[in-house]
């Protein structure tokens, strides 16, 4: 596993796991709010990893792989939220 996956996987998961949970404890009208919180404290779990390895070749390499993914994951669960709303008839 090179050391961009390596720094980057921890925050992909955490990012997994804070959606899911949004998902599952805060009722649907509540997801919009919670979404930039998760991205911000992705960002902020990104840069803590990377200044902990103290190595800086690759550094911003390694940060707009981390990034990329959440935004994408982000992304995703952005588009969810418009179908669960839609689906149920509230607007976003």
């Amino acid at each position: 596993m090179t050391r961009t996956v390596a720094t980057a996987l921890p925050v992909w998961l955490a990012v997994a796991a804070a959606l899911v949970v949004v998902a599952v404890v805060v009722p649907v009208d509540g997801w919009w709010s919670l979404l930039p919180a998760i991205a911000g404290g992705a960002v902020l779990m990104t840069f803590i990893i990377q200044v902990s390895l103290q190595l800086k070749e690759g550094l911003v390499s390694r940060m707009l792989v981390t990034v990329s993914g959440v935004i994408v994951m982000l992304l995703i669960a952005s588009v969810a939220t418009v179908i669960v709303q839609a689906a149920l008839g509230s607007a976003p």
